[in-house]
């Protein structure tokens, strides 16, 4: 029996019509033809069909609430789980380009997952024959799955297990000599309703308590001066076209950036490839938000996830993370200088959300009634009241890394990946730092109404990582 964790259950439970919460993958694959396309997609079926059964028995489970959210729900092994429910297979439409390509990719995110089913998706997208950048031939798999079920960190392990480091066909997968996301004895099985509302009636009674030990632990974090660090330069947060009521569609796009000039950068800057990409973000959305005559006085502040698993807790399911603020310094002009404020300024966040303090954070969303945030969150959408808070931060900007070598699936090699995470009220932009062994890629996530077909935007970014390259 597995109860979900308090963020998880938020996830599941605050849930919105036009704002699901799953993140997705898009992998790119040299086929280069029909014969070797079916191989890949019989190679995929096999291997995933053997780690959901052996390695990630989260993948059969379904969620199972409890009425009024008396407490967290469950997860529970779908007794109806069948793979080809999961897995489809298509061929891209015409024009079969990067645009063609994006259209379907969208679409297929926009779509959230049915919750009386275990809660991922994978789409098998044959003849990409005209992508800029991608051998003829290709082949992409979509991967699709809830924030609930796992993190980005988690989401990598899962999209790692099914390679193969060799390129023969038939080579191990490197889920053989990777732990279990579950141990092996988890179970799965549904709770009585003696257990479910006798735990609910217990945690009512030790959530008062336990909130009371978790406030003395963050009240003397937020009476703390702020350590002296150019934060937000000392101005407000603005709001600009992403901070709006989202609608129901998605567009998205990317840009590559080639290794050897990042390592350079990296070098030269003593700085990360991750302060580089958010640098790159920030002169995009300059470039961008100037282009339209909505450049914000005020610098503009991304919100960063920072993983906080324990090292013990590697193979465990659900979420582990928790978030940086950091600045964009849209408002330099300096490509140099914004960088180096940038890099300064990220630090600085990572350090201190990897403190106690952070885990704490968390532990207070588990110490509160489910029934009272879900209610808070779905009144503030719903009233309107969120729209006159004060904006806090304008886009998300996360970094997940792919697998570091050559990896394969029965002989096609992994050329691409990129990934896209979940929009959320007010929050009409998401940007994900992706990699393979050769470029590192910068992916975006918005709607139709903030960024149009994305072509503006995706040129926005390409026009900022070459001023970067350029130093």
């Amino acid at each position: 029996m597995q109860q979900l964790g308090a963020l998880d259950n938020l996830m599941i439970g605050g849930e919105l019509a036009n704002l699901p919460m799953h993140m997705s993958a898009l992998m790119i694959y040299d086929t280069g033809g029909k014969r070797q396309a079916d191989r890949l997609f019989d190679g995929f079926q096999r291997r995933f069909e053997k780690i959901v059964a052996g390695h990630f028995p989260i993948l059969r489970c379904r969620v199972e609430e409890l009425p009024l959210h008396l407490d967290k729900s469950y997860w529970v092994t779908d007794p109806n789980f069948s793979l080809t429910y999961h897995v489809s297979r298509v061929a891209l439409p015409k024009q079969q380009d990067w645009q063609a390509l994006y259209r379907l990719f969208a679409q297929f995110h926009a779509q959230p997952l049915d919750r009386g089913r275990p809660l991922w998706q994978v789409m098998y997208v044959e003849g990409l024959d005209r992508l800029e950048g991608t051998p003829r031939g290709a082949t992409a798999l979509f991967l699709k799955i809830h924030h609930a079920v796992m993190d980005g960190k988690s989401a990598l392990r899962l999209m790692s297990s099914f390679h193969s480091l060799d390129p023969e066909p038939g080579s191990p997968m490197l889920a053989d000599s990777m732990p279990q996301e579950a141990p092996a004895d988890s179970d799965f099985g549904p709770p009585s309703l003696l257990v479910k509302y006798g735990r609910a009636w217990i945690h009512s009674i030790e959530r008062p308590v336990e909130l009371i030990g978790t406030l003395a632990k963050l009240i003397p974090q937020v009476f703390q001066a702020e350590e002296p660090a150019a934060r937000t330069s000392g101005h407000a947060t603005p709001q600009v076209r992403f901070n709006h009521p989202v609608a129901a569609d998605r567009v998205v796009g990317h840009v590559r950036m080639d290794i050897g000039k990042l390592r350079r950068l990296e070098k030269k800057f003593r700085c990360t490839i991750n302060d580089i990409a958010l640098c790159v973000v920030a002169g995009a959305l300059r470039g961008f938000l100037l282009e339209n005559d909505e450049l914000p006085e005020d610098d503009l502040q991304s919100l960063m996830p920072i993983d906080v698993r324990r090292q013990d807790k590697d193979g465990s399911i659900g979420n582990h993370v928790s978030v940086a603020k950091v600045c964009l310094y849209t408002r330099i002009d300096d490509v140099k200088k914004r960088l180096l404020s940038i890099s300064a300024d990220s630090s600085h966040c990572k350090q201190k959300s990897k403190k106690a303090s952070s885990r704490a954070a968390l532990e207070l969303v588990d110490e509160i009634h489910p029934a009272i945030i879900l209610s808070l969150g779905k009144w503030l959408i719903n009233s309107g009241f969120i729209d006159s808070l004060p904006q806090t931060v304008n886009t998300v900007v996360t970094n997940v890394p792919g697998i570091s070598g050559d990896a394969y699936i029965e002989g096609s090699k992994l050329v691409d990946y990129l990934g896209f995470g979940p929009l959320a009220p007010n929050m009409g932009l998401f940007h994900t730092v992706s990699s393979t062994p050769d470029h590192v890629n910068i992916s975006f996530l918005s709607t139709a109404e903030f960024i149009g077909d994305g072509l503006a935007y995706r040129t926005s970014i390409a026009q900022s990582w070459q001023e970067i390259s350029n130093l």
